[in-house]
């Protein structure tokens, strides 16, 4: 029995020395334990779980080589940098390299010296690697990163990965562990076959990402639609995917015409193009990224905030691994869809005359975004888990908080559209979606008037709608059956026996209406209170000064969590900040000096206490409102106070959320909060001191207005504007 106890203690000092982490999460552990144990396994741990640190322990723990197998050199780059900060040594073997740092690199395995070798598949399994692998102290084990690409089934298949089942043909005995973040469990067991695994475990993570907010919104103003996102997390890191080369370009010029800082990203740039974007990225020189999805497979910031996909996916794996890059922290992100029927049979066309399969993965998406039901219970049940929805809805997406209604007049909708498309179709010409949607506009455009369409009934029926909303309304009568869209280049749109049977029997429709967009309050992240935030966002600007010094990814430095805890507890000596959850033994020394300096100069000029062992205010599902979101109490209007005592919350959350809400939702007043004085003192005082930071302000009103208050008053004022 002493054998596992001892093990145990050796993972957890390794863990605490290393990343400054007290202990591992429950799946990590088990993962940890069959590595150390020599077992095979298969691991599918949505991103944001902290795979990697399931194969990187083993190998500092055991003092041992572990080879990672990665698909790509900005991934392999990432890791070794972020191993090096802590003082692990690691190496990647690619075709980046000049012969001497290939050379270096080999000697350090002849030596025994490194823990971590990452290579390619095609590197791995070329004669010369695998002869080099077996000199020295030889491998102890593998891990297969990306293990997905292995199997047909899934939604990314590389063919050379196929080739890796030749590690147990030439390392008999030598443990390997596969890594994936999205599987299904008919990849899970293909993963197991194709890889020649003996006795593999299998585990398998909690796939929901309860801080991930989804929504699926119509494609009708895609420029506004992505700006409006972005507008919502000023100076932090959002991807915007796009189908293809030339979107990400087209879109990435509209939103700088703007005014926001954005960058396109495809294969079709130049190498040293592609690969400063990706480090600008991940050193928070840039936020906004507009780019193919092969972006991000190579990058580890875990503070992107939001992703927002222009067109659908082809994949619900690809969705989910994806809308998995952000909130990597843990912190409340936002995953955003913009969703067009014209989309769909666009990449229909695409994927004609390929792999049938493809096509059924794409109608598993398809059906996801036209769904009403949760979705963080139709991604769940996707990938074979359960996921109970509570009465109150999940809290975190468009269709539990109400981002999605019934239209009111769902059914004379239906049969207005119903019975103009029967009239254009026996005019026995051929129409499309935006014939029909101009005909019921009133439009007088010239393909309409040439038709004699404007003779229709229901021409003009919608004149006083906008063009994007009956669009939606038509397409969604397309997903419901009641119209259908023919392949080809130009589609026609006809109406199906279950639409001319709505008119004859009256059956029931439903149409749905996709609401504004606002900032979701429901999350499990961290909050800090007004002084706290302050000295964050000092510790972030240093933190990209720093990280562009040393050419590494800002979250290797620290990761954002870890620094608002330390801004949260403002630690006065070396001692109290190495005891700070993520602050490891060569962080601390290498960074120490600095982060105090910052907190002893902050509490000089802000009066801020030192080592107040508080910790962020950690919010969960139960500190939401429980009679509806923050929205409906601000609408109400409800009282700060009220608001508290309903929720459990402290004052500091609710002024947080009343600043966001004023500012998304543009009220015509904030006096059920606030009263004149106080405002129009606000007011005279950021117009005399000028800028947006509030600490001036703050100092200017002699500190007798709170933080929290004049940022409420600073987001009206801004509606205003």
């Amino acid at each position: 029995m002493a054998a596992p106890v001892m093990e145990q203690e050796g993972v957890s000092e390794a863990l605490n020395r290393v990343w400054g982490f007290n202990e591992l999460r429950p799946l990590q552990s088990e993962v940890v334990s069959a590595s150390l144990k020599n077992r095979d396994a298969v691991v599918v741990m949505p991103t944001g779980g902290g795979k990697s640190l399931c194969f990187q322990l083993p190998a500092i723990v055991t003092n041992t080589l572990t080879v990672v197998i990665s698909p790509l050199i900005a991934l392999m780059k990432d890791q070794v940098d972020s191993l090096s900060v802590v003082g692990v040594p690691a190496a990647a073997l690619n075709s980046s390299l000049s012969a001497e740092e290939e050379a270096s690199i080999v000697a350090k395995l002849r030596a025994g010296d490194l823990r971590l070798l990452y290579v390619s598949p095609e590197r791995l399994l070329l004669p010369a690697t695998l002869n080099l692998l077996k000199q020295g102290r030889g491998v102890a084990r593998f891990a297969i990163d990306e293990a997905h690409c292995i199997s047909a089934w899934g939604h990314d298949f590389r063919p050379e990965f196929r080739l890796l089942h030749r590690i147990k043909e030439a390392f008999p005995g030598v443990p390997v562990q596969a890594f994936t973040a999205t599987a299904t469990p008919k990849v899970q067991r293909d993963i197991a076959i194709q890889l020649g695994l003996e006795r593999p475990l299998k585990f398998v993570g909690i796939f929901d990402r309860p801080n991930l907010t989804y929504r699926i919104v119509s494609k009708d103003d895609t420029v506004g639609r992505i700006a409006e996102a972005v507008g919502r997390y000023p100076d932090e890191g959002v991807i915007v995917y796009c189908l293809a080369r030339k979107d990400t370009e087209s879109i990435a010029n509209a939103l700088v015409a703007r005014g926001i800082s954005a960058v396109a990203y495809h294969a079709g740039l130049p190498n040293d193009v592609r690969r400063k974007v990706s480090e600008n990225f991940a050193q928070e020189k840039v936020n906004v990224i507009v780019a193919t999805v092969a972006f991000g497979m190579g990058i580890d910031r875990g503070n992107v905030r939001c992703v927002i996909h222009e067109c659908i996916p082809k994949s619900m794996e690809g969705y989910q691994q994806e809308t998995g890059r952000a909130g990597r922290d843990g912190q409340p992100s936002e995953c955003v869809l913009l969703y067009s029927h014209g989309d769909v049979l666009r990449l229909k066309r695409l994927l004609a005359g390929g792999d049938p399969h493809h096509l059924t993965l794409l109608e598993e998406v398809r059906r996801f975004a036209t769904s009403h039901e949760c979705r963080h219970k139709a991604l769940s049940e996707h990938f074979g888990q359960e996921y109970p929805v509570s009465e109150g809805g999940c809290g975190a997406c468009d269709v539990c908080t109400g981002g999605m209604k019934r239209l009111g007049n769902s059914q004379a909708v239906a049969t207005r559209i119903l019975e103009t498309a029967i009239a254009l179709s026996e005019g026995e010409k051929s129409f499309g979606v935006g014939v029909l949607a101009g005909v019921l506009l009133g439009s007088r455009v010239k393909m309409i008037l040439e038709r004699g369409a404007d003779r229709a009934p229901g021409f003009g029926a919608f004149a006083s709608e906008e063009k994007e909303r009956v669009s939606s309304w038509i397409h969604q009568m397309v997903d419901l059956g009641l119209l259908q869209v023919s392949s080809g280049d130009y589609p026609v749109l006809s109406v199906t026996e279950a639409g001319r049977e709505v008119l004859e029997t009256g059956a029931e429709v439903s149409l749905i209406e996709n609401v504004a967009l606002v900032r979701s309050v429901k999350a499990t992240g961290t909050e800090l209170d007004a002084v706290s935030e302050e000295l964050y966002v000092k510790f972030r600007t240093w933190r990209r000064a720093t990280s562009a010094e040393k050419g590494v990814p800002a979250y290797v430095i620290f990761h954002d969590a870890t620094l608002m805890r330390v801004a949260s507890i403002r630690p006065s000596t070396p001692e109290n900040l190495r005891a700070i959850s993520g602050v490891g033994d060569k962080q601390a020394a290498e960074y120490g000096s600095s982060l105090l300096r910052m907190i002893r100069e902050f509490a000089e000029e802000t009066g801020a206490g030192l080592d107040t062992g508080a910790t962020p205010v950690i919010q969960s599902t139960k500190a939401l409102p429980k009679n509806g979101s923050y929205a409906d109490h601000f609408e109400a209007p409800a009282s700060i106070e009220d608001i508290c005592r309903i929720a459990s919350v402290k004052p500091t959350t609710v002024w947080g959320h009343l600043a966001t809400w004023v500012a998304t939702t543009k009220p015509k007043s904030i006096e059920p909060w606030l009263d004149a004085e106080t405002i129009a003192r606000v007011k005279a005082a950021l117009a005399a001191v000028g800028g947006t930071q509030l600490k001036p302000v703050f100092e200017y009103l002699s500190e007798t207005v709170p933080y929290d208050k004049i940022r409420v008053v600073r987001a009206f004022l801004e509606t205003e504007s």
